[in-house]
């Protein structure tokens, strides 16, 4: 299976979204801190998320480190 691109995501927009249905209130002063994060941590997980695998690859029912 090949790797899969993401959209350009507006992440100040997924924020205001995201925040209120988590139950979140994110106050105007500290809103692009917040932002920054999210878009630094979507960048951070990018190789985990678009990592290939093959079709045959099964989840585990249990996790054994």
């Amino acid at each position: 299976m090949a790797a899969e691109a993401f959209e350009p995501i507006d992440f100040e927009i997924y924020v205001e979204v995201i925040a209120p249905a988590l139950g979140l209130t994110i106050p105007d002063e500290i809103k692009a801190g917040v932002v920054a994060n999210v878009e630094h941590i979507f960048a951070i997980a990018q190789p985990v998320l678009t990592f290939p695998l093959p079709d045959t690859v099964e989840s585990a029912a249990t996790f054994e480190p």
